[in-house]
């Protein structure tokens, strides 16, 4: 078993250290005929917030070769509404189901708290943060969490946030840490013209070209961070997988990759379940 959260006095465990990244793999019932849930550590939940909230205007998707931006504005239809739907789903699916939060305030955080208060079928929360966050903000968050929940604590830090959020999260009282969200980025939507402005997108940036991004932060951030850590982004093989473990990360969200190849999910785990195996004496 792997500890997601060793400092917690309930801890997180997980059987597998491969998990799908919030925003890729719905609220667990999506994938259900594509994936054996069983190959999961974990089910990090699409983003969750207290109020429904609405799809941003297209365009929300731009594609350029293998990598693609997205801008959905993260529309769901409110904590209520997703407890209602999902709980008894959630209690049958025999893994871990992590809830991926989504607050504007303190205030707004303890009522989405107050809410999960009770709830067996929820075993950890994934705090997300836009890359707009201050430190302030953030620790506030974290702290109107651990003060109204005694759920462990992970916190999905923005790409551009990692080097001033990390490490007043993790001595906050963070469990864990998700390095990193995606990164911002800008695409055109077609091509340029004479006649016309070039149109563009900006979004949030999936695809190969941010694993590079996702190694060097691990290989900086791990020695220096006194929680695990768990890789996320551009994460699109194997070989990715195993070189995230190798820098330290005790686990790896998968994003995009997932809704191209589900079965990428269980060929991962097996892979590392099969290099444990030979490890042992």
């Amino acid at each position: 078993m792997i500890e997601l959260a060793p400092n917690h006095k309930f801890g997180l465990p997980i059987a597998t250290p491969v998990l799908p990244a919030a925003g890729v793999f719905g609220y667990g019932d999506a994938y259900r005929d594509l994936v054996d849930y069983r190959c999961l550590g974990a089910l990090v939940t699409h983003p969750v917030s207290l109020h429904p909230r609405r799809a941003a205007y297209p365009p929300r998707i731009a594609v350029r070769g293998e990598h693609l931006l997205i801008h959905t504005g993260h529309p769901n239809p409110g904590l209520s509404a997703i407890l209602r739907q999902y709980r008894d789903l959630w209690e049958r699916l025999g893994v871990p189901v992590i809830l991926h939060v989504l607050a504007g305030t303190s205030a707004e955080m303890a009522e989405v708290m107050d809410k999960l208060s009770g709830e067996t079928a929820i075993q950890g929360i994934e705090l997300g943060l836009d890359e707009h966050t201050s430190v302030e903000k953030a620790l506030a968050l974290l702290r109107s969490i651990c003060l109204n929940s005694d759920l462990p604590v992970i916190v999905r830090v923005p790409f551009v946030g990692v080097s001033a959020l990390a490490s007043p999260l993790a001595e906050a009282g963070a469990d864990a840490l998700t390095l990193t969200s995606p990164p911002r980025g800008l695409l055109p939507l077609s091509e340029a013209s004479d006649d016309e402005p070039l149109p563009l997108m900006r979004g949030r940036l999936y695809g190969p070209a941010v694993f590079p991004l996702l190694l060097q932060q691990l290989s900086y951030w791990i020695p220096r961070l006194p929680v695990p850590v768990i890789a996320c982004g551009g994460i699109t093989s194997i070989a990715d997988a195993r070189a995230c473990l190798a820098l330290g990360a005790v686990a790896v969200q998968l994003d995009a990759v997932v809704w191209r190849h589900p079965d990428l999910l269980a060929t991962i785990a097996k892979e590392l379940a099969n290099d444990s195996d030979n490890a042992t004496p």
